[in-house]
């Protein structure tokens, strides 16, 4: 039962993942502009659009507050699953030893994440708190899979990796993970069409007129944020340096598919992450020419974090034998 609901919950998180960015990417982070539920109520008013529901200024609509309720039932679930794994593991109900630490921790995050989901309506979708949640949410997925991978059979013989490409693995994951925070923070600021259409140029131009003070701006609370509130010369220095980090991150996990081709046992795990990353890179340069549709921009989202948990179980088969 615990790895059955570890895999459940590994699905879960990705489901709830990609529900966040639909409803992120929809504009939908206040459809529903109170928490937990929905005007007062467990589901979406039965209103017209438009409605002004009693004690709320908030016109309602409701398509924008199903996304937001349909993401919240989901993590609610999520957050159910994990509590029972964490028992589970209290009780020392696994297949394999498995320490109380990390499902622990693992509660700890879960917890964090539905005060973060409160905060991101109570605070009008401030940037800094719809990047924490986002971050929140690979994170939970992160040690769910590394949960599962605990309880895999272990292989049959150990074979060494060098310290110094341990190392490079390590760095390349934190790598990839300032890059996805960074895509979280375009997100949230507005700024993924900050170039209009144009790549690998910006506004028609290599380098145009960009506000790098102000592109990593933490208003201040009470502040209605939806729809952004930066200038447009901050929010085109966050696509210039998502750009940057994107070739960054390319070049450093190239590096280390590289370094790391003569370990033939883990060649599943290199051809894994190499064609997520051309994927990944393809869906950002469709995001821009198009203009953000939605399947692209949502898929964008979804890769990121499948490349992270490739990431994820690359460290686990070089460093849990």
């Amino acid at each position: 039962m615990f790895k059955k609901l570890l895999i459940s919950g590994v699905v879960l998180a990705l489901i709830v993942v990609v529900l966040g960015a639909y409803t992120r990417l929809g504009d939908a982070g206040l459809g529903c502009p109170d928490w937990p539920g929905c005007y007062g109520q467990l589901t979406v008013p039965d209103a017209t659009d438009g409605t002004t529901i009693e004690g709320y200024e908030r016109p309602l609509e409701a398509g924008k507050g199903w996304k937001e309720m349909i993401h919240r039932y989901a993590a609610s679930t999520l957050g159910l699953v994990i509590l029972i794994i964490f028992f589970l593991a209290l009780k020392n109900k696994v297949q394999r030893q498995q320490t109380i630490a990390l499902p622990g921790f693992l509660v700890l995050i879960v917890i964090l994440q539905g005060a973060l989901g409160m905060w991101t309506v109570t605070n009008l979708v401030h940037p800094g708190i719809v990047s924490m949640h986002l971050v929140g949410g690979f994170i939970t997925t992160s040690l769910l899979v590394w949960l599962l991978l605990n309880q895999s059979n272990p292989p049959l013989f150990y074979k060494h990796v060098l310290k110094r490409h341990k190392i490079f693995i390590i760095f390349a994951l934190i790598v990839l993970s300032l890059q996805i925070i960074l895509g979280g923070w375009t997100s949230t600021n507005y700024a993924a069409l900050a170039c209009g259409d144009n790549f690998p140029s910006c506004l028609g131009q290599w380098w145009p007129t960009m506000d790098f003070g102000s592109a990593l701006y933490w208003g201040p609370l009470g502040v209605d944020y939806e729809y952004g509130v930066l200038e447009g010369s901050a929010r085109t220095a966050i696509q210039i340096m998502h750009r940057i980090g994107a070739l960054i991150a390319l070049t450093t996990i190239f590096f280390l598919l590289y370094q790391l081709k003569k370990y033939k046992h883990i060649s599943i795990n290199l051809i894994t992450i190499g064609l997520l990353l051309f994927v990944q890179i393809t869906l950002g340069i469709l995001n821009v020419v198009f203009s953000l549709p939605m399947a692209v921009a949502v898929l964008h989202n979804a890769v990121a974090l499948l490349l992270l948990l490739s990431m994820v179980a690359l460290m686990h088969k070089v460093f849990k034998p």
